[in-house]
């Protein structure tokens, strides 16, 4: 491995570690305070991560996760923020719970009925 690859290495590998621990720090007043675009950037990532990859403790043929593809292929960014700003108000969050896991939870909110047509069981969201 040269050096200027081991550089930009260590580079994405601290790039990540920050943006990993910066995001999970972001509570409900900082995200309030973002600009709208950032919010529907934010909760838009989220609802593509959900449609990406499996739950956890998921196995083939992920019918969670193609519960969400289903579920979040039709709305925007901004019907999925709505959403969420609905979600806060209908259960508030404490001052510094992580707005990923509120996020998460708005996002099984949102496609609970979805989610319950492939699982015979209750399914609970990502904690």
């Amino acid at each position: 491995m040269t050096a200027y690859s081991q550089v930009l290495l260590s580079i994405a590998l601290l790039l990540s570690i920050v943006t990993h621990s910066t995001a999970a720090e972001i509570t409900y007043s900082d995200y309030a305070k973002a600009p709208d675009a950032w919010k529907r950037g934010f909760v838009f990532g989220i609802s593509q991560y959900l449609s990406a990859v499996a739950q956890p403790d998921e196995e083939p043929p992920y019918p969670v996760r193609t519960a969400y593809q289903r579920c979040l292929a039709g709305p925007t960014d901004a019907l999925l923020a709505r959403h969420l700003e609905g979600y806060v108000a209908r259960s508030p969050p404490s001052p510094k719970e992580s707005m990923i896991r509120v996020t998460l939870r708005a996002m099984f909110d949102l496609c609970r009925t979805e989610i319950e047509k492939t699982q015979p069981t209750h399914v609970r969201p990502a904690r």
